[in-house]
């Protein structure tokens, strides 16, 4: 992707990158035709598609095969499921506390240990810290059934454990195993090679951001960041085009919003679902990279610029290129048990990572809820917006869309008992924030401390990003109700 150049690391180098030279698509070096990378994309390509995208019949409703897996599963054993996330949440608890008592120094271990826990992974902000090793002492009992009434006997029970714990712990292990086949073994460079001729026209951005995208949405937003920080350090971005990217395509992956769906209850119009989200973020990205605050980003680089070569061609060509690179990636990748075994793993240790911090905020919340009006004074000035814009529930929906720029997965819990409408709209919304205060503005400020990424900035852009989803969002649905989508 990148020229031999050498890299500095302090410095900002102002301007912008040369004129990269034009180049017809022909000129780019397609991977040779070979049968067995090539079968190897396109199973791996066509089974990630299938799981998460292709609608099928069982037991009466139309629905994609994930949900059918993570049933199977349930039923056969509800008591393993609820084991699996006990187990997951001490995982959690335990590997954070032996990864902070480490860098605080209360602890030392070698290198070789250091490498066996992945010591760098589970490290985290003291809050974050006290949510995982809080979710251990609200576990158990919720696990065993017995405890004070405000914990079991009510929402907590009802939705953070049953509906919001039970399904995450299934749906991102399971989901991993597929996002992983797309990942790395050449999806997401199909996807985000095919994206590239819409970059630069609609988002000032240049075409390898297509990638950066993509790994978010298949990936995480955590991959996107990394892919994004990767290529600023070698001069392929300026600090403008990383703030956009992350503040504006870095948004809820395709498992992730898989995990809501099912536990809103909406899984069986998932590829509905993502088309208008994927169409409300692209919509409002076009919007704010024109406006301040991402357009008054200084176009500074922290290494010599490298532009990279424009491609011209039909939509043919990039076809060709497209599969040409999703190929190549297959061919250099691992084989397909292997990637799936990596995918199953990463994504239990993504749900061990965020699984306490989603039931200890997901308690805080309802529990709020339900013995105050704090949510209810935030949402009001914004019930009259969601009736105008035909919202079902507009109460409901707004104080969830409020309660989502902390914590994505806790907002949209609280839509389970409401219309199919009012799912749709606030999963799409929330979905497509891209900033929740509880995992990526952190994220965000600490891995940017260079451009610099700020709470202040951050709180903005969550402004304007909302005040815009809201109305496209709610016109979006209602196109997708018009045409019998929904």
């Amino acid at each position: 992707m990148f020229g031999s150049q050498s890299w500095e690391d302090d410095d900002s180098i102002s301007g912008e990158a040369v004129n990269p030279e034009q180049k017809s698509i022909d000129d780019a070096n397609l991977v040779e035709k070979r049968l067995r990378p090539t079968l190897k994309f396109i199973l791996a390509f066509a089974t990630g598609a299938f799981v998460f995208l292709f609608p099928v019949q069982y037991q009466g409703q139309t629905t994609i095969p994930l949900d059918i897996l993570m049933s199977y599963i349930t039923n056969l054993s509800l008591l393993a499921v609820e084991t699996f996330a006990l187990a997951v949440l001490f995982a959690g608890g335990i590997l954070t506390t032996v990864a902070m008592l480490h860098y605080q120094g209360v602890i030392t271990l070698d290198e070789r240990q250091q490498a066996l826990f992945q010591i760098d992974y589970w490290q985290t902000s003291k809050p974050f810290w006290a949510f995982r090793v809080i979710a251990i002492f609200l576990g158990v009992p919720l696990f065993l059934g017995t405890g004070p009434d405000w914990l079991v006997g009510g929402a907590v029970s009802t939705i953070a454990w049953n509906a919001l714990l039970l399904t995450v712990v299934l749906v991102i292990p399971l989901g991993g195993i597929f996002v992983n086949l797309l990942a790395e073994l050449g999806g997401l460079q199909f996807i985000g090679t095919l994206a590239q001729p819409i970059m630069r026209p609609l988002f000032n951005l240049p075409g390898r951001s297509a990638l950066d995208s993509a790994a978010s949405w298949l990936g995480s937003f955590s991959v996107g960041y990394y892919l994004t920080r990767n290529v600023f350090d070698r001069g392929g971005y300026n600090k403008r085009e990383v703030f956009v990217i992350c503040t504006c395509f870095a948004t809820a992956n395709l498992g992730t919003i898989g995990a809501v769906a099912a536990v809103v209850g909406v899984l069986k119009i998932f590829p509905v679902l993502i088309l208008l989200y994927l169409t409300a973020t692209l919509i409002v990205g076009a919007i704010l990279v024109r406006i301040p605050p991402l357009s008054t980003v200084p176009e500074e680089y922290i290494a010599e610029p490298d532009p990279e070569p424009q491609f011209t061609g039909t939509v043919t060509d990039y076809v060709r290129f497209a599969f040409s690179e999703g190929v190549r990636t297959a061919e250099e990748g691992k084989s397909i048990p292997r990637a799936a075994i990596e995918g199953l793993v990463d994504g239990t240790k993504l749900t061990a990572m965020i699984l306490g911090t989603v039931l200890t905020i997901a308690t805080a919340v309802l529990l709020l809820e339900a013995n105050t009006d704090i949510f209810s004074y935030l949402a009001a000035p914004f019930v009259p917006l969601m009736t105008i814009l035909g919202v079902p529930d507009p109460k409901i929906a707004a104080t969830a869309i409020i309660v989502a720029g902390a914590e994505y997965f806790v907002g949209t819990t609280l839509v389970v008992e409401a219309s199919l409408f009012t799912k749709v709209f606030v999963m799409v919304v929330t979905s497509a924030q891209a900033i929740f205060f509880a995992a990526t503005a952190p994220m965000m400020v600490d891995m940017f401390d260079d451009i610099p990424m700020r709470f202040r900035d951050l709180t903005l852009l969550l402004i304007l990003r909302t005040a815009l989803l809201i109305p496209v969002t709610a016109a979006l649905t209602h196109g997708a109700v018009a045409v019998g989508l929904i």
